[in-house]
């Protein structure tokens, strides 16, 4: 169901998708300023910005609001506007870790645009967030409609995925050769 309010258009699509669209100028100006920061839209000329910028999704969370849970199906990623959001990760014990906070011009989510996978921790609004979605759909749109635009996402996205696991490979190497440390300082200790 949806309906307008003045410069505002409601749509509620059920319980969990309750989402007030902002229409008007200056919302545009200001989301195109948000996603010129963003890695995977960096690059983009201002005419591919507006277009993005006008399939975004504006939310509003409150605190402790989940923004994403853990294990539902991943169909976006979220660009922090404004606020900040916690990452956690619920353990099969029950027990619930604190991965990171994310803050303003932060975004999460982006591998869902290309796998539609899960959730792998949830995120919940650590105060009152601004939050932009840029969805699975919105995307596959895009490279129906605009294909240029839509590779230039998919190759942004793809180099972005690739760093982080270079990155995370790195750290597990790094772990590994400090367990290997301690193991052969422990077994000298013991001979």
């Amino acid at each position: 169901m949806a309906t307008r309010q003045g410069k505002q258009i409601r749509l509620v699509v059920d319980e969990e998708w309750d989402i007030d669209l902002e229409v008007n100028q200056q919302r545009a100006r200001d989301v195109r300023e948000v996603l010129a920061e963003i890695e995977i839209f960096s690059d983009l000329q201002p005419e591919e910005l507006r277009k993005v910028g006008w399939m975004l999704h504006t939310r509003t969370y409150l605190p402790n609001e989940v923004i994403v849970r853990q294990g539902a199906p991943g169909v976006g990623m979220y660009i922090i506007q404004s606020g900040s959001a916690n990452v956690e990760l619920d353990t099969p014990d029950g027990a619930r870790i604190h991965l990171a906070t994310l803050g303003e011009l932060q975004f999460f989510g982006e591998m869902s645009l290309l796998d539609g996978a899960p959730r792998a921790a949830s995120v919940i609004a650590a105060e009152r967030t601004h939050a932009l979605g840029f969805f699975r759909a919105d995307l596959m749109g895009l490279i129906e409609h605009a294909p240029r635009l839509g590779f230039k996402i998919v190759w942004r996205l793809n180099n972005i995925m690739t760093r982080r696991l270079n990155e995370t490979l790195g750290e597990y190497r790094q772990v590994m050769r400090t367990v290997r440390e301690i193991e052969n300082q422990e077994g000298s200790v013991s001979a």
